[in-house]
């Protein structure tokens, strides 16, 4: 695939993975002619890459976790560390998260019923 079939698949711009690529992460990307051509691999990586960074891994955190990776299955404690480390915090986000939305609900509640009992209360004037 190219750079830009890609970027749409992952609603990303042509630039981050660029720069995903310029930063390690990604890659070396192969070229044709000139022509970065992304493989079934380096799409499952740009899927990690995204996921992890949507979970709020910073890109030194990824990076890190990439090249443990790429050191070999003696790293796979150290990656499974990193991994449950950013599944908890993402959690905890999720948590904290939820409740603002649902104090939000109530809040909407509230203010539709004030609206209601304004509209009540017009309606008598």
């Amino acid at each position: 695939m190219k750079i830009n079939e890609v970027a749409k698949m992952f609603n990303v711009s042509t630039s981050t993975l660029r720069y995903y690529e310029s930063e390690g992460l990604l890659g070396p990307i192969n070229r044709v002619n000139g022509v970065r051509e992304f493989t079934k691999k380096d799409l499952e990586r740009l899927d990690f890459i995204i996921c992890t960074k949507n979970c709020g891994m910073t890109i030194t955190e990824i990076k890190n976790f990439i090249q443990l990776y790429q050191r070999g299955n003696e790293t796979i404690p150290s990656r499974l560390t990193i991994l449950k480390r950013q599944l908890s915090k993402s959690e905890k986000q999720l948590r904290t998260l939820q409740q603002s939305i649902d104090h939000l609900k109530d809040k909407i509640v509230d203010v539709q019923n004030l609206s209601a009992t304004a509209d009540k209360q017009n309606l008598r004037n």
